[in-house]
């Protein structure tokens, strides 16, 4: 029973932390892709702690909380459409070969990051969005696709080392007597 106490608080207090990051994308100008990204951040020592399980759980909590909460919808939707990274990264790291796995994560991060923008535009009716691609010019978008592209390759890295510093750095501070 206390091991379960233990992952609970901890999910809950990741839950508030990744709530809090997502609602400083509503303060900070220009954090509409930081927010998001720090907020899958704090599912690492959830996923470490208590599992895919818990994990996937704190995600919807997050996600659900951020889009009623966050005064950037945006940055909402992109949690809720790629927020469940952390979760699926160690699955995707089982790849044997880098070019397979990186294909694999670059897939799933197109087709979120494409659904985002269709259910942003056409269910939230967020037609700003898309005049703001528009607006960008086709060699803009591609420029755009490559960018994100390469910040999700950097992302994957960024988790990946995040999980060797928490479990080697912090687990053992932080989770002493448990």
């Amino acid at each position: 029973m206390r091991k379960e106490s233990r992952r609970m608080a901890l999910c809950g207090m990741m839950v508030a932390l990744g709530v809090a990051a997502m609602l400083l994308g509503g303060v900070i100008p220009l954090a509409t892709f930081c927010c998001p990204a720090l907020a899958g951040l704090v599912l690492v020592p959830v996923l470490a702690e208590a599992g895919k399980k818990w994990t996937l759980c704190a995600y919807a909590a997050i996600a659900a909380l951020s889009l009623m909460l966050s005064p950037d919808k945006e940055s909402a939707l992109l949690f809720a459409f790629l927020g469940y990274y952390p979760a699926l990264k160690p699955v995707l790291d089982r790849l044997k070969r880098p070019l397979p796995r990186m294909a694999a994560k670059l897939a799933v991060f197109n087709l979120a990051a494409g659904a985002m923008l269709l259910s942003a535009a056409f269910v939230f009716n967020m037609q700003a969005i898309l005049r703001e691609y528009a607006a960008m010019g086709r060699l803009g978008i591609a420029v755009f696709i490559v960018l994100a592209n390469l910040t999700l390759l950097i992302y994957d890295r960024l988790l990946g080392m995040m999980c060797v510093i928490y479990i080697r750095k912090l687990r053992p501070k932080l989770m002493r007597g448990a």
